[in-house]
């Protein structure tokens, strides 16, 4: 009879191992198009965007991945590790249409060539083994290749912007053609080729063409250009260069105006009312820039020299510092990005040097979504502006209010020019040039769908910060290309770091805790055990084995 049972045991433990196994080799099957991650970031840093699963989702076709990782050392394998777990994770919702190929150069002189010629370079990296430092070669690139395209992210240093330069490259790949963005250029706008601006340039270079556009002639700008920004214009606009803009959102194109309520003395913060000519063209559109400058109790500081010696910094309320979410005594909030705002909901603060306020005025057929707006405690400055930083900022104890001073318009726009005279362009002697006559041309008065984006200043490029950035290229990303990469530039990797003083006694405190503290478990589990068994050795001699 026990026999019997033993075998019916053994039979029914075999069986019960056989369906588990059968069980796991289905869940690892399924696992590779339908799992799960858990990921505990604040930004969702290891989970790759909804973007960038609509774009896998999409592909139609073969997308080669070629990373190029040498074996050793430690910090290379641990990026390579990081950069495989993503590419699997992309694999997963590519239907089958990426290929991911991790390649050894290291030893294949012809491939160190061919990578070269492709701008995937061979780098120098520091590596401490017994005690010390030695300098090794190695590679750490990543090249995205669809059909005749390539696209190539030279080092990958850090796993932070992954994702963003990875989906980047896909999409530019696989899109027929880049798009391209203008830059309007003759009154001293941000110059996107000039000093200073190169990372905004390289950024832009990832997914379009750049161009420069001249409509001082009188010449209708390129069919070709989808967006074009107007970027901080430091002197008027004639009527036929507003004409030519005017045209080129009738005809669908998409416009980012950055329009400066005041012109600041190079090297200084002394400013005087500046005239852009873009008044009426705004208005007529659905935004009334406001005769003003915006000063908030949410603001920044300014960093400024004094003497030639000293730098000194101070909270300055021109510098206002919309938030994600403002919280006040009173115990209520407000949202400086509403949710309703694709390009700016994903982002956590925004610095506006000198910002003048916007206003809406309904067009019919026209939709507006604010994208960025101070807090309920802002007020106004009026001409002649007192900008000293050293003054005392005292907020008025009324008349504060929240300001839009980011707005997106959408819908079918009307003419500024309808039925009005094509104006002209000047010969240079300030005449008009009768030579260069539009009788020809004829004015369309009705835009398709299209989009405007207008923000009250241009300074947050002309001094550059990451959040200004951002926004910027959210703006023209999801009016050039909706809302693709939106999502992934503006993940936020929060710092966790301590903020403890290196010379305090917490900061010992820290580190002898994060040293001693596993030992120090294991330690008292160990004595827990100990006297554990010592108490029951001592019943057993007392009381006899139960």
């Amino acid at each position: 009879m026990s026999a019997k049972r033993n075998l019916l045991y053994s039979t029914n433990t075999l069986a019960l191992a056989i369906v588990l196994f059968v069980i796991l080799v289905i869940i690892n099957g399924l696992s590779k198009k339908a799992f799960k991650r858990l990921d505990l970031t604040e930004s969702k840093r290891y989970t790759i965007s909804k973007s960038t699963k609509k774009l896998l989702g999409q592909l139609d076709d073969i997308v080669r991945v070629e990373a190029y990782f040498s074996e050793a050392p430690d910090q290379v394998k641990l990026i390579k590790d990081e950069v495989k777990d993503m590419l699997d994770e992309y694999d997963a919702f590519a239907s089958g249409n990426l290929q991911i190929e991790f390649i050894n150069p290291t030893e294949d002189d012809d491939l160190k060539q061919k990578l070269r010629m492709k701008g995937i370079p061979e780098i120098q990296v520091q590596v401490r083994e017994k005690d010390k430092i030695e300098v090794r070669n190695a590679y750490m690139g990543l090249a995205v290749v669809y059909g005749d395209k390539q696209e190539v992210i030279p080092v990958i240093q850090k796993t932070t912007t992954l994702e963003y330069d990875l989906t980047s490259a896909i999409l530019k790949t696989t899109r027929k053609e880049a798009k391209t963005v203008g830059f309007l250029e003759g009154h001293d706008e941000v110059d996107i080729y000039g000093q200073g601006f190169e990372n905004l340039k390289r950024e832009l270079d990832k997914q379009y063409t750049i161009r420069k556009i001249d409509v001082s002639q009188g010449s209708p700008i390129e069919s070709d250009v989808s967006t074009l920004i107007v970027a901080g214009p430091q002197s008027p606009l004639q009527a036929n260069e507003k004409y030519e803009i005017d045209q080129f959102l009738m005809n669908g194109g998409k416009i980012v105006f950055l329009v400066d309520a005041v012109k600041m003395a190079p090297g200084s913060i002394q400013a005087s009312p500046l005239s852009t000519g873009l008044t009426d063209l705004l208005s007529h559109y659905g935004i009334q820039l406001g005769n003003n400058l915006v000063q908030d109790i949410s603001h920044d500081n300014l960093t400024y020299s004094q003497g030639g010696f000293m730098t000194i910094t101070r909270p300055y309320p021109f510098f206002i510092k919309v938030l994600k979410s403002y919280q006040y005594s009173t115990g209520s909030t407000s949202e400086g990005f509403p949710a309703d705002s694709v390009a700016t909901s994903g982002l956590d603060s925004l610095v506006l040097p000198w910002s003048t306020s916007l206003s809406v005025v309904a067009k019919e057929g026209v939709s507006t979504t604010i994208m960025a707006k101070t807090s309920n405690q802002a007020w106004t400055a009026q001409a002649p502006y007192n900008l000293d930083p050293t003054r005392m900022f005292t907020p008025p104890s009324s008349v504060k209010n929240s300001y839009p001073v980011a707005v997106l318009l959408a819908g079918e726009f009307t003419s500024f020019y309808a039925g009005k005279e094509i104006p002209s362009a000047s010969n240079g002697d300030g005449e008009e040039d009768t030579e260069n006559k539009n009788e020809d041309r004829k004015t369309v008065e009705k835009s398709p769908p299209t989009q405007i984006v207008v923000v009250g200043t241009s300074q947050f490029l002309r001094q550059p910060r990451v959040d200004g950035l951002t926004f910027f290229q959210n703006s023209i990303d999801y009016i050039t290309l909706g809302s693709s990469l939106i999502g992934i530039r503006s993940k936020q990797i929060s710092d966790r770091s301590f903020k403890t003083d290196p010379s305090t006694f917490a900061r010992l405190a820290i580190k002898v805790l994060c040293i001693g503290a596993i030992p120090l478990l294991v330690a008292l589990f160990g004595l827990f055990r100990f006297f554990s068994r010592m108490r029951a050795k001592r019943m057993v001699e007392t009381y006899g084995r139960v």
